[in-house]
């Protein structure tokens, strides 16, 4: 397990540099490092390295890169909250309506200036809103007696997802002014173009803690996977659980939506590959969901520069195309439980 980890964190900074040097101005491994460095730490010397190289290191694709693995991480590890809390595979963030809760509140702080006398974090304390309202709605209508079945909470939250997606939308339609429309579309498509230093200190604030507390919780989420009475036996508070479980998720996704726009599948399928790798084991499923998603992530905004350059294609585009087949897949094989492994 240590071997993988350091493996896949050794991988996660290599793809940092070599996606720093990918684009229409291709840089050398080796300069994206010494820049990176020099900006960072201040060792080694980048006189020779031109200003033009220097400013698109440090301030167009480094911003953009890490931002990517940061939405990556939280989107990842709402998947896996999501995922314990309903024992269910089928579970994301984006599936569930939690991307589509997010991106209401936040149209409608960017639109409508709502939440303006927030300041700076109107978008994100409006995406946090939208995701936590969505997660309750889905829990208490998917919910019949103790018991949520898979199938259930898939429509609830199909149908919870188009709701506040009908919502956005005619906020955009009813909104007064045409350049807030553009800018709110092209932000629902999802994507970590322009980002800047400071669009990563929400997510950076906010992943180690949430991180933390989702391994914390990994060995009441393992006894949750076993039954509610076999988790209450061992001592296992599951209301508390569960609500840190939905807290930690809604959050995550809050943020990386209010930021990022509205991602899709990142949750559903970064956790199930990792969980057919190496079990059901949240002590093992946690850490790896968050190299891998990162890892995942920052390769799929390459191929979003790449494939249509010198244009563009917004990142939630592709990880739709990838994930939802996956989704489908998912169904067709009837995998509805988390197996067998440990």
């Amino acid at each position: 397990m240590a071997l993988t980890c350091v493996t896949l964190l050794i991988i996660l900074i290599g793809s940092i540099v070599l996606c720093i040097g990918i684009g229409p101005v291709s840089i050398p491994f080796e300069t994206v490092w010494r820049v990176m460095f020099y900006k960072m730490f201040g060792i080694g010397d980048i006189s020779d390295v031109a200003n033009s190289t220097q400013n698109i290191v440090w301030f167009l694709r480094a911003p953009r890169v890490l931002l990517g693995v940061l939405v990556g991480i939280c989107l990842s590890i709402s998947g896996v909250a999501m995922q314990a809390f309903t024992k269910n595979p089928l579970a994301s963030p984006y599936v569930l309506g939690i991307s589509s809760g997010a991106s209401f509140g936040a149209v409608l702080a960017m639109a409508t200036g709502t939440l303006s006398f927030l300041g700076t974090y109107a978008t994100s304390i409006g995406a946090f809103a939208g995701a936590m309202a969505a997660i309750l709605i889905v829990y208490f209508l998917a919910k019949t007696g103790k018991e949520i079945a898979p199938i259930k909470l898939v429509l609830v939250g199909t149908a919870v997802s188009a709701m506040f997606t009908a919502f956005s939308n005619f906020i955009i339609y009813k909104a007064p002014d045409d350049s807030k429309v553009r800018e709110v579309t092209f932000w629902m498509l999802g994507s970590v173009a322009g980002a800047e230093w400071e669009d990563l200190i929400p997510l950076a604030v906010i992943f180690i803690p949430g991180t933390l507390g989702m391994y914390a919780l990994a060995n009441s989420m393992n006894a949750l996977m076993m039954g509610e009475s076999s988790a209450v036996t061992l001592g296992i508070n599951v209301n508390l659980v569960r609500k840190l479980n939905v807290f930690i998720a809604a959050l995550m996704t809050g943020i990386a939506v209010a930021v990022a726009g509205s991602i899709g599948f990142v949750g559903l399928v970064i956790p199930h590959i990792v969980r057919a790798v190496v079990g059901a084991d949240h002590r093992r499923v946690i850490p790896l969901s968050v190299l891998v998603g990162g890892i995942y992530l920052i390769w799929v905004d390459v191929g979003a520069r790449m494939f249509d350059a010198p244009g563009e294609i917004p990142i939630g585009i592709i990880t739709s195309m990838l994930g939802a087949p996956f989704f489908l897949w998912m169904i067709r094989v009837r995998r509805y439980s988390f197996g067998n492994k440990s």
